[in-house]
């Protein structure tokens, strides 16, 4: 192995390390599809696969179950019970004013008068809220609220399951890259000893397996600390081992299916983020320049409808911009997946070809004409090029899991 490869080697492990440990998407696996949460299978114990994640945060992590008790009050609230416990409650307190008046015309001045009279006007407005369907409108805006909330957090407990997979298949290739450098560092000691290398080549590949061992025990840490994360959220025991199931694959049928014009159609009606940004306009408008227009005018020299009227044209470019980076994102998300998926293919026709390369080092390593370390390496490189192989195929799927919450619930991030 001569001193250029030595130092690429070294290289490529400081390149190794610098990864970040919190990219999103993880190893893929032989399966071919992406199983939904109510087709697949209970999870045997100590184990947690991708399909049943949403279910088992649903079911065990705390916030969600908080969230889940106001959704339940908002889906359960019974509007004309309400507003006939109202309507009772307003003519008690009508029947009780006048019992005090009866006896008394100084009872107006009393403040027991002046509290059922607020209570009465409070009372009044709710009732007048739920014939009107205003109070409905509210609960409906804060049940979209509620359930967005929800599945931002299942999407973000489907990245760290991800990421915890992700970090852990990087693992598994600095195992294989420190294996390498150690037999890199026996082969310059012998080397060495016999004069034909430098001793700071030999040191320098010493730090380069150092570096390695300290990366993957950090890289180890982050496992660890992501995947106690992952166990409060599923409700697995913090001190117990848990495995993660495979992650699926994205067929080339998902693919097909994808309509741009179509599926973008149903992200934007989906979408919390333009609802709301909607929802801000049209509630300033209502609230805030209406009812300046109304009493005082539309003459722009007066400050109050200058400023109402600034605010409201700044609120609608606030909202078509929304709209527009919405867009954006999502077209060059649909851009992405194409390009994900050929990129997918070409990996594989390089490992077809380095599969043929190594069978050909097997073949001269039987015939005695290269070394057990030059067997080593070439099965390294065939290793790299499975590697390359999956991280294409969890970029993909990382980009159609994005587009999959997208088009479903609207939730575009990043």
């Amino acid at each position: 192995m001569n001193g250029k490869r030595i130092l690429a080697m070294l290289l490529s492990a400081a390149m190794t390390l610098t990864l970040s440990v919190c990219t999103v998407w993880a190893d893929g696996d032989d399966s071919d599809t992406v199983i939904a949460a109510d087709e697949a299978q209970p999870d045997s114990e100590g184990t947690l696969s991708f399909g049943n994640l949403r279910t088992r945060m649903l079911d065990n992590y705390y916030p969600l179950l908080a969230l889940q008790e106001s959704i339940d009050d908002l889906e359960n609230r019974d509007y004309e019970w309400r507003a006939e416990d109202l309507r009772d409650n307003l003519n008690m307190i009508a029947s009780a004013q006048w019992a005090m008046i009866s006896m008394s015309p100084l009872a107006t001045e009393l403040n027991s008068y002046d509290a059922m009279k607020t209570q009465y006007q409070s009372m009044r407005e709710q009732f007048d809220d739920i014939r009107s369907g205003k109070t409905q409108k509210e609960d409906e805006d804060a049940l979209r609220q509620y359930r967005n909330a929800q599945n931002q957090a299942v999407a973000a407990g489907e990245s760290l399951y991800i990421a915890v997979c992700d970090m852990t298949a990087r693992s598994v290739a600095l195992d294989r890259q420190i294996a390498q450098l150690d037999r890199t560092v026996e082969e310059l000691e012998l080397r060495y000893q016999l004069g034909q290398v430098s001793e700071l080549l030999v040191e320098q590949a010493k730090s380069g397996r150092a570096q390695a061992v300290s990366g993957r025990m950090t890289l180890n840490m982050n496992i660890d600390t992501c995947l106690l994360q992952l166990k409060s959220m599923v409700g697995a025991e913090l001190g117990e081992p848990l495995e993660l199931g495979p992650l699926p694959k994205v067929t080339d049928a998902q693919l097909a299916e994808m309509s741009l014009e179509e599926d973008l159609e149903r992200a934007m009606a989906a979408s919390y983020e333009l609802f709301d940004a909607k929802k801000q306009l049209d509630d300033f408008q209502k609230n805030t320049y209406d009812k300046v227009i109304d009493s005082i005018g539309s003459n722009e020299k007066r400050f109050e409808v200058s400023q109402v009227k600034h605010g409201l044209q700044a609120l609608k470019y606030n909202y078509e911009n929304t709209l527009l980076t919405y867009e954006l994102n999502f077209r060059t998300l649909y851009a992405q997946i194409k390009d994900c998926a050929q990129i997918v293919e070409t990996k594989r026709v390089v490992l077809s070809a380095q599969e043929k390369v190594y069978a050909s080092a097997a073949l001269k390593y039987e015939q005695g004409e290269i070394s057990a370390n030059a067997l080593a390496d070439a099965s390294d490189e065939l290793e790299s090029a499975k590697d390359a192989v999956s991280d294409a195929e969890r970029e993909l799927f990382s980009k159609y899991r994005s587009y999959f919450w997208a088009v479903e619930y609207g939730i575009l991030n990043g």
